[in-house]
């Protein structure tokens, strides 16, 4: 459950799974991926950083929200749902002030990690922390349509393809998340 549970909230906004692809002339498959998403990295981040997003500051109005399937507060944050099947599992907040970090609720509002995006621009690394500033998992985007998920250690997690991943004995799981088209 636990495997399971990271696999639904490493997500990243807008990523696919491939082999091989190549974009502007670079081309990434799992080992070369690993290589660039694991230059230089930080593998903890003390808690003053993140304190105050322990707790999901809009719980209530989030929740009114996702169940309206109203993911855009303007101005604010924006608010990504992830279901298995049909079943609500957790949620994740980009705030508008602090676009370089995603943070993931469970169902009670209550974080679960968060992410560090490393630059708007791709290729990029998304690194995600536990709710004590461990790391947990690296992410290498090739594009918005590709992305490679490792665990700390480097083990492929998962490899996403538009709004569906599948894990590293490439069986395809139906967990699906908001994208933009």
């Amino acid at each position: 459950m636990k495997k399971i549970l990271l696999l639904f909230i490493v997500l990243i906004f807008n990523c696919s799974f491939a082999q091989d692809i190549v974009k502007a002339g670079i081309k990434y498959n799992e080992a070369s991926a690993k290589v660039e998403a694991f230059k230089d990295i930080q593998r903890k981040i003390e808690k003053h950083f993140y304190k105050s997003y322990l707790r999901d500051k809009n719980y209530k109005e989030n929740i009114e929200l996702i169940e309206k399937k109203i993911y855009v507060v303007e101005g604010k944050r924006t608010i990504c749902p992830f279901y298995l099947r049909k079943t609500f599992l957790s949620y994740a907040i980009v705030y508008m002030d602090e676009p370089s970090m995603v943070f993931y609720y469970n169902v009670f509002g209550s974080l679960v990690k968060f992410d560090i995006i490393e630059k708007s621009t791709y290729p990029r690394r998304t690194f995600g922390y536990s709710r004590f500033g461990n790391l947990i998992s690296v992410a290498f985007e090739v594009d918005n349509n590709e992305q490679f998920i490792y665990d700390k250690d480097g083990k492929l997690i998962a490899h996403w393809s538009g709004s569906e991943m599948i894990d590293e004995k490439t069986k395809f799981f139906k967990i699906t998340r908001m994208i933009d088209e």
